[in-house]
């Protein structure tokens, strides 16, 4: 999947105020959304590499390699920005009943 983030995005309030940077958080739910759909919610960040830093109106590609495994997903996302790996990460994702 692609994702930009205009200037005007939420996320970058206050993250940080004289030079936005993406947060993690919003990059790890579009490794989620990348990998699953709606069905699913975020179990655990089994880990999670940040190597560069994501600015207002980049254009992000996120790839998803996935595993299904007893009606859970073990994903491992790419992230990358103009060729550059921008972080890497192995999610767990589990059915959304079974989260409740």
């Amino acid at each position: 999947m692609e994702f930009i983030f205009p200037p005007t995005f939420v996320g970058f309030d206050g993250h940080f105020p004289d030079r936005p940077i993406l947060p993690g958080i919003v990059q790890v739910l579009a490794g989620m959304l990348t990998a699953s759909d709606d069905s699913m919610t975020l179990h655990k960040v089994a880990k999670a590499k940040f190597s560069r830093v994501i600015t207002p109106g980049e254009l992000m590609l996120v790839r998803a390699e996935t595993q299904k495994k007893d009606g859970n997903i073990l994903a491992t996302i790419i992230i990358s920005v103009g060729g550059d790996t921008a972080a890497t990460m192995a999610l767990a994702l589990h059915p959304k009943e079974f989260a409740e």
